[in-house]
């Protein structure tokens, strides 16, 4: 099936600034200021839409405010028995998982983050929570934003007695129903030499640089190249540290998972940094700990700016991150 962008309408919102109201959402361009909160408000703030028509939802994209931050985003999904009947306030929902989103002050909040939630489920209408926001100084009044709340699937016939599409190929069964698995299995091409989350990078630049070709955006694409090679020069190292790091936390040697997280900091920095890229492949292959097997593991991928084409086009001070937080 073809997965394409899903029109919603706003079904509720619990409050908006004047001039950050609810319907910016339904504006997808780069002229899009994003929905905000009333100030002060109380969380969690609700956001409710309401699909035109029952949908089969593959995938969810948020792209936060710089600095008007929520801690948290839970998501529910509601599919009546009778769509032509239902309303928002009467439907039952159920419950997928949460997603946290950064404090972004290591951007010094010139950054923005994109969640992209990869699910599988029919729905005719998604509820958003938004949690407590973040604290800093350019939110002194609690607000919470997003620039942009993307909805990814393909509509459902009239006849639903066919059953729901095929299952999307690159999510991964929840271990947690409280969790929501972010990212899914790297896409084709790239193997499994790399940790998940280094894979889950490469998939996404991928994507990014075979839509900026399609728009004809060259400089994009070549940047998107540049970015792929210098993460696959040090993938192999961070999958290393990743194993290390692991199995010094199994030993409850944290003196030593502190130093190889440490390194992989150093390694991801190096992503960003081109000329420090070989001198840390170099020095995490000087740094190994001695006694400490390989074996599986993984940890946060360093924010990295890039252009939000991914993300369909917004303010290209998007960040792509692929963290989740484990359950509260």
């Amino acid at each position: 099936p073809v997965t394409s962008r899903l029109k919603y309408r706003i079904a509720k919102v619990d409050s908006e600034d004047s001039e950050y109201p609810a319907s910016e959402l339904l504006l997808h361009s780069s002229q899009t200021k994003g929905w905000q909160s009333a100030r002060f408000c109380e969380f969690p703030q609700e956001i409710g839409l309401q699909f035109d028509v029952p949908v089969h939802l593959r995938q969810i994209q948020f792209l936060s405010h710089q600095s008007k931050i929520a801690t948290k985003i839970e998501l529910f999904t509601a599919m009546p028995t009778d769509a032509s009947q239902a309303t928002y306030e009467t439907a039952q929902f159920t419950r997928l998982g949460y997603l946290s989103l950064n404090s972004n002050d290591r951007s010094q909040f010139q950054a923005r983050e994109l969640k992209s939630v990869y699910v599988d489920v029919n729905a005719q209408f998604l509820r958003v929570l938004l949690h407590k926001c973040h604290i800093n100084k350019y939110n002194l009044v609690n607000q919470v934003g997003l620039i942009a709340l993307n909805c990814l699937g393909e509509p459902l016939g009239p006849d639903l007695a066919m059953g729901p599409p095929p299952p999307n190929p690159s999510r991964a069964p929840l271990d947690d129903p409280g969790r929501v698995n972010n990212p899914p299995p790297a896409g084709a091409g790239i193997g499994d030499e790399f940790d998940p989350q280094t894979m889950e990078r490469l998939r996404a630049l991928d994507q990014a640089k075979v839509r900026a070709v399609q728009e004809e955006d060259y400089d994009e694409a070549k940047r998107c190249k540049e970015m792929i090679a210098r993460l696959r020069s040090v993938g192999t190292a961070l999958k290393q540290c990743e194993e290390r790091k692991r199995q010094a936390v199994a030993n409850e040697d944290y003196d030593t998972a502190k130093a190889i997280k440490i390194e992989i900091d150093r390694l991801r920095q190096s992503i960003e940094r081109p000329q420090a890229a070989d001198g840390a492949v170099q020095n995490s292959a000087r740094r190994r700990h001695p006694g400490v097997e390989d074996v599986g593991g993984g940890a946060g991928v360093q924010p990295r700016q890039r252009s939000d084409r991914a993300a369909g086009g917004y303010d290209r001070r998007a960040v792509s991150r692929q963290d989740v937080a484990p359950e509260d």
